[in-house]
């Protein structure tokens, strides 16, 4: 079943037990049988209950309980504490963006110099799903703000419908420039990622506030494709089990089998392919391994057909691509290249690879400039020093 944080609906709650003359109610659902999710409720539910919160307490309630952050930092705000810089609260956000809510996904897009935070919400969404964007952006406004402090402030927030309160209300709540767009976002420069985060949590506690996070942010059940790839992973090196056996073990039939696959956009046999690709690959880079080896342990008794394979996986032989796998790679020519052409082409910022080939990015740039400001200040040191030693 699908369910939405609590964070949101304890806000809420709090609002309605100040205005308990409403008499509005919370029921947690059906999911509260779960014990690590007792107050996480269903998102049609929760959509009702900002619906009636809103036309019960006004149209200003998500920048309300959005400007009582101060009084309420719920676990994310915590885990993001324990990050060094806000490329990584960026990468934690998109990562357990579940623990915030199911009614609709994020990512993160780079676009004109700045990086958006993006929600992916249908254009004509119901007014409960309203609200959530609402509630969200403005507290991911307002709780960025307090991480890096000094008076740094996102670059805007984008709404992505007109709200029934002022802009300039939502500027004053946010302290940021608000205008309507095509995509709801929290808009960062991307200069941003590299700042710090102020008043992190010490070491111990930031590593425990991460696993609260990670074992409270729901997983998606495994599709398809992700039962059949933990079918067949269990043994690479061992012959690859029919089609018929894996349909067997699933609970379907090799029919079934294969028009699920289909529907999700690939077959049995590329999902074996992608699986001894990817373990051929992290082999590869091991020169110390032989590709005799690496072939028998992705299922080929014969290497040259294990080479045949490789090759129409990656485009290379393993030989060429162990020896382009040794050449370091300078992160700023990688940048360089997504802006050239990727980018136009798939804008979506992967946790991890992106977000940090960014960060090695800004900081080998910051010692470029360093460099070049304090270069002719150091010659001319040195020539005064070699002046005063004559």
């Amino acid at each position: 079943m699908f369910t939405e944080t609590s964070e949101s609906v304890f806000a809420i709650r709090r609002l309605i037990s100040a205005a308990g003359a409403h008499g509005l109610m919370l029921d947690e659902g059906p999911s509260a049988c779960d014990p690590a999710f007792s107050a996480r409720v269903s998102v049609a539910h929760a959509q009702r209950l900002r619906e009636r919160a809103v036309r019960e307490l006004g149209p200003a309630l998500p920048l309300v309980v959005a400007g009582s952050i101060d009084d309420h930092l719920c676990l994310m705000q915590f885990a993001a504490l324990s990050c060094r810089t806000m490329g990584e609260v960026l990468q934690l956000t998109v990562a357990h963006w579940r623990y915030m809510t199911d009614g609709f996904a994020v990512r993160a897009v780079r676009r004109d110099g700045a990086v958006h935070l993006q929600l992916d919400v249908p254009g004509s969404a119901p007014l409960g799903v309203r609200i959530g964007v609402e509630y969200l952006l403005a507290t991911l406004a307002r709780a960025t703000c307090q991480m890096v402090g000094g008076g740094w402030r996102p670059s805007g927030i984008v709404l992505g419908h007109r709200p029934p309160v002022p802009l300039a209300a939502w500027e004053a709540t946010c302290g940021v420039p608000v205008q309507i767009g095509d995509a709801p976002a929290l808009v960062l420069d991307e200069e941003a990622l590299a700042l710090p985060v102020a008043a992190r949590l010490s070491p111990g506690a930031g590593a425990l506030v991460r696993e609260l996070l990670a074992w409270y942010t729901p997983r998606p059940a495994p599709n398809i494709v992700d039962r059949v790839a933990a079918a067949l992973v269990r043994d690479l090196a061992s012959v690859a089990p029919t089609v018929e056996l894996v349909a067997a073990e699933l609970g379907l039939s090799p029919r079934s089998l294969y028009r699920q696959l289909a529907a999700a956009g690939t077959s049995y046999q590329r999902v074996l392919d992608g699986l001894r690709c990817g373990e051929a690959v992290r082999l590869a880079t091991d020169p110390r391994r032989p590709f005799k080896a690496i072939a028998a342990a992705v299922g080929f008794a014969d290497p040259r057909a294990f080479r045949r394979a490789f090759k129409r996986w990656t485009g290379t032989t393993p030989q060429q691509f162990r020896m382009r796998s040794a050449q370091p790679e300078d992160p700023d020519q990688r940048l360089a290249g997504a802006h050239d052409g990727d980018l136009d082409r798939a804008q979506l910022i992967e946790p991890g690879v992106e977000i940090e080939q960014l960060l090695q990015a800004l900081d080998r740039r910051a010692v470029d400039r360093g460099q070049r400001v304090a270069g002719p200040e150091l010659q001319r040191g040195r020539d005064r020093l070699g002046a005063d030693a004559e």
